[in-house]
């Protein structure tokens, strides 16, 4: 076996302190590789069963400090036996990263202080103070050899080695100066859009800007570097011990080198196994210890290594029961609607209304609606009225609802070693392969008519949201707050225990706000019209049972028995076409015929108010009621800041929700459902369609509609996002996170009284457009943030993904809508075989621009911060699960939600929040948070104006 072969047999252990960035290693490290959590064993256990397995050891980032046992884990236990000579079993070679490394100063007897500047996202530039081989003056050879210096490093710390206690055994051999080397760097750069970007010859991995000419590379001893000027400890290593420590994070997509450093420990641990003549052991990692790991790591080299068990939970049979009436079996077939297109919200309009033909019952409505029709990202919108079946979940009852479109109800309890996410990954594998079948639709002139073929991702399945709590289920190491536990008790577990697993009657459920809106609500769509806003054709699209009970009949699970009830119901669907397209006619004729009569120039449709107000003016937002008010938050954003100065995150997404009781008139939101005093939809829907989807038009929009039961209050999602989650297309998971936000120039910017109203004000105006581009490419705050979620994302991708898949082809490039330009960062990495689209969306949930980072404990300080109250929808995920294994979920912002309250009320609340950083100015924040409502309480307020 040749030296580098060998090398690739090195057994790497990586300790992870619960940080988001953890998983971005293994993209470095092309050896047998696991990771354990820091408070995953007791010492005893680590040393004794785990650490000999391994040869070397990463001791990651992680929020908090390495005097905290809570926040450090075994790693203190670890370092402290590699002083011990008489512990050299346990002596392995350690590198250090940010947490890790100040654990090693602090436990070497240097001081952890706060850093004399905070940095979260930030790029500075690293200088060498020497570049040391192994005859010289240390034992073991420098990390950073065959690295350029400077070189741009990526730093996420508050916490720092004070440079004046650095213990005599450690050697400097990195240090950066607290200058603006990044702002400098990027006024000599041009922002990068999809037009000047060459995808061909594009980097995946490093987005690197040129360093400025000031910078000069650097050399000298550790004493030249504290001679006139400040520094800040980067970097460090043991003089006799295989010991190194780097501050700032190689694995981040835009630090340079990284790739050489991790390269270079991995060397240096060969040499340090030569010395001690601890073999190199070519044999695979032993199952029980790959058991161990709570990621699956990489191939190397199609050796004989197998992955790592991810989580025990989604390959072992769950106790709970399996979802009733899941076929095993489906086809999709698709019917081209004829004669051509219509818009979907005229379709909505009048099934809503009820002018629609006969054979069509609409209870509840899914809309997946890609109302921005100029973005990329908008090309299909489904719409369904008839869900076969509608889940409901409950986290903190672990209470499943189902209800069918026969009337058939059921409740079902999961087992405390399951999840939900469990619970519908289970039903998706269930379902196996769907063919698709495309019907000939009557002929045209065109014979090429019927020939196009759509490539559908929906092939039916779920459509709905999982709302932040999901959380609970979906985060390794978070613990439901006591304060978060429902009081009911007619969810106790006695109550669980007292009921049938499957019943017909009502429980007297509408009880509590678990109940009014859910943690996670679907439908199941068996049926449902598909419009292709490119090719501005609509497909009527219906599932075909492949496998029927006993009695060749099925009327309680999703689909159709028979192709001829499938026929049926296209041809009934294309009848709605046909209606809907001549209501539109008519409506145009009478309109014609009203602009002919004498009284056409007086209006007859009263302006609305707000139309009146200032532009400018935050219209509608006095309607709402904050959870949280003016001096709470501020403390709260007090609080936030002195966390991120403590180290125990990066950035806090602090939120709240904004409350309003809508007027007790049926008719404002009435029923077209059962008349029982339900949330119907009859005129609620014009709130979406009339005003928020043409007031705010996005790409990820969305209308749903969840129809009461006999015990269960309906509700309703209002939604414009304009940010992508997670895709899933045949394997391939895709996350597109937005941060960082300007203006454009749509207005004229000629000087006064000299604009020609021609080409000059165009070209002012292209002008003024590229001048902002590139003021929101240099704004380091806001690169800084999308640079964070980047990273986090790329952790979470890492985890469900092969490793070396995951690539950023755009990193903040600036993208242009309607009325901003914002910094947009495109993620993709290809799914491991057996995971599936559900198991990467759990992985990767909640949204990591909704929460901060690190992510674990961000989300464990916003339930102190955030008075221990429900986000509910708000910060989730909403959008569809494919039973062809694809998936494509929006980040649920700028969205209204509708609840019925068990006093009879309706309520609307939206959401509103931002990223809080250490630089945070708290009033301004708290404006911003206020301003965040502007995305949809000006279309409430138009709403109420017409409405009343």
């Amino acid at each position: 076996m040749s030296c580098n072969e060998s090398i690739k047999c090195i057994k790497t252990l990586i300790i992870d302190n619960y940080d988001s960035y953890t998983f971005n290693l293994l993209q470095l490290i092309h050896c047998q590789v696991a990771v354990i959590r820091n408070d995953q064993f007791t010492w005893t256990d680590f040393s004794t069963n785990i650490l000999p397995h391994f040869d070397c050891i990463i001791i990651s980032p992680g929020p908090g400090r390495p005097e905290r046992e809570s926040d450090f884990g075994i790693c203190g236990a670890l370092l402290k036996a590699q002083l011990d000579p008489q512990q050299l079993q346990h002596h392995r070679p350690i590198f250090g990263i940010c947490l890790g490394h100040q654990g090693i100063g602090y436990l070497l007897g240097g001081n952890v202080t706060y850093a004399p500047r905070i940095m979260h996202g930030r790029m500075s530039e690293i200088h060498c103070t020497k570049q040391f081989s192994s005859d010289g003056n240390l034992c073991y050879g420098s990390i950073f050899n065959g690295c350029a210096f400077p070189f741009w490093a990526v730093r996420y710390h508050s916490l720092v080695v004070d440079p004046s206690t650095l213990p005599s055994c450690l050697e400097l051999t990195a240090y950066c100066e607290e200058d603006d080397a990044d702002v400098e760097a990027l006024k000599n750069s041009t922002f990068l859009s999809d037009q000047n970007y060459d995808f061909k010859t594009m980097d995946h991995r490093n987005h690197f800007l040129q360093h400025p000419s000031t910078s000069i590379p650097t050399s000298g001893t550790a004493s030249d570097a504290f001679i006139g000027k400040p520094i800040t400890v980067m970097g460090f290593q043991h003089k006799t011990l295989p010991l190194w420590g780097v501050q700032f994070h190689p694995e981040s997509v835009s630090t340079e080198h990284g790739q050489i450093m991790m390269d270079n420990f991995i060397l240096e641990t060969s040499q340090w196994m030569k010395k001690v003549h601890r073999p190199i052991n070519t044999s695979p990692l032993d199952p029980s210890i790959q058991a161990c790991s709570v990621s699956i790591s990489r191939p190397v080299c199609h050796s004989d290594f197998t992955h790592t068990t991810e989580n025990p939970t989604l390959d072992t049979p769950a106790s709970s029961p399996s979802p009733p009436a899941a076929t095993t079996s489906f086809s999709l077939h698709v019917k081209r609607c004829f004669p051509g297109w219509v818009e979907s919200e005229y379709l909505v309009e009048d099934l809503l209304n009820g002018n629609t033909v006969q054979g069509l019952d609409v209870k509840s409505i899914s809309w997946l609606d890609s109302s921005r029709k100029s973005s990329p990202y908008s090309q299909m919108s489904i719409l369904s009225v008839e869900p076969a079946m509608t889940l409901r979940y409950s986290t903190l009852h672990r209470q499943v609802n189902l209800h069918y479109r026969s009337g058939k109800e059921a409740v079902i309890y999961l087992q405390d070693n399951d999840t939900l996410f469990d619970y519908i990954s289970r039903w998706m594998k269930r379902t196996g392969h769907v063919p698709i079948h495309y019907s000939a639709n009557r002929k045209t002139m065109d014979d090429d008519d019927d020939i196009f073929q759509p490539d559908l991702a929906f092939v039916g399945g779920l459509t709905g949201y999982f709302g932040y709590e999901m959380k609970r289920e979906s985060m390794d190491g978070y613990v439901t707050p006591a304060q978060q536990i429902c009081q009911c008790t007619q969810h106790s577990q006695q109550a669980a225990e007292a009921v049938p697993t499957t019943t017909d009657e009502g429980n007297g459920l509408h009880c509590c706000e678990c109940m009014e809106e859910p943690d996670a609500a679907f439908h199941f769509v068996d049926r449902f019209w598909m419009f292709d806003h490119q090719q501005q054709q609509i497909y009527a699209c219906g599932l075909l049972k492949e496998e029927l009970d006993i009695n060749g009949t099925d009327d309680f699970g999703p689909g159709f028995n028979t192709l001829d009830d499938l026929t049926q119901w296209m041809e009934v669907a294309e009848k709605t076409i046909l209606h809907t397209i001549e209501n539109i006619r008519r409506r145009q004729r009478a309109d014609e015929f009203i602009s002919l009569t004498p009284n056409s120039s007086t209006c007859t449709t009263p302006i609305p108010k707000s139309s009146l107000l200032e532009q400018d003016a935050p219209v509608g937002s006095d309607l709402f009621t904050a959870n949280v008010q003016h001096d709470a938050y501020l403390d709260s954003i007090q609080k936030c800041v002195q966390q991120i100065k403590e180290g125990e995150s990066y950035e806090i997404c602090l939120t709240t929700r904004f409350r309003l009781e809508l007027p007790s008139d049926d008719d404002a939101y009435g029923n077209v459902s059962d008349g029982d005093g339900d949330l119907g939809i009859y005129k609620l829907w014009k709130l979406y369609t009339h005003h928020l989807r043409k007031n705010n038009p996005a790409p990820f929009s969305a209308l749903l509609h969840f129809a009461g039961g006999r015990d269960l209050p309906s509700f309703g999602l209002l939604s414009s996002s304009p940010e992508r989650f997670l895709k899933v297309d045949r394997g391939v998971a895709e996350m597109k996170p937005i941060k960082g936000t300007m203006a454009r120039a749509l207005q004229c910017q000629c000087p006064p009284h000299e604009c020609d109203f021609g080409l000059s004000c165009e070209q002012l105006k292209a002008q003024e457009e590229v001048k902002r581009k590139q003021c929101l490419w240099e704004d380091v705050k806001e690169r800084a943030e999308n640079l964070m979620i980047v990273d986090l994302i790329r952790n979470d991708l890492a985890q469900v993904c092969d490793p070396s898949s995951v690539q950023v082809p755009k990193l903040m490039h600036v993208e242009t809508y309607e009325k901003v330009h914002h910094l947009v960062s495109t993620v993709r990495g290809t799914l491991r075989p057996h995971i599936n689209c559900v198991d990467a969306l759990r992985k990767c949930f909640p949204p990591g621009s909704m929460t901060g980072a690190p992510k674990l404990r961000s989300v464990q300080l916003l339930d102190q911060l955030e008075h221990q109250k429900r986000r509910g929808v708000y910060s989730g995920c909403l959008g569809y699960l494919s039973l062809a294994g694809n998936a494509d979920f929006n980040v649920v912002i700028r969205t209204a939600v509708a609840t019925m309250k068990s006093s009879g009320k309706v309520e609307l609340s939206v959401g509103g929040g931002g990223a809080i950083t250490f630089l945070s100015d708290p009033e301004q924040e708290w404006k911003e948070t206020l301003l965040k409502t502007k995305s949809v309480a000006p279309s409430v307020a138009e709403y109420l104006e017409q409405q009343y």
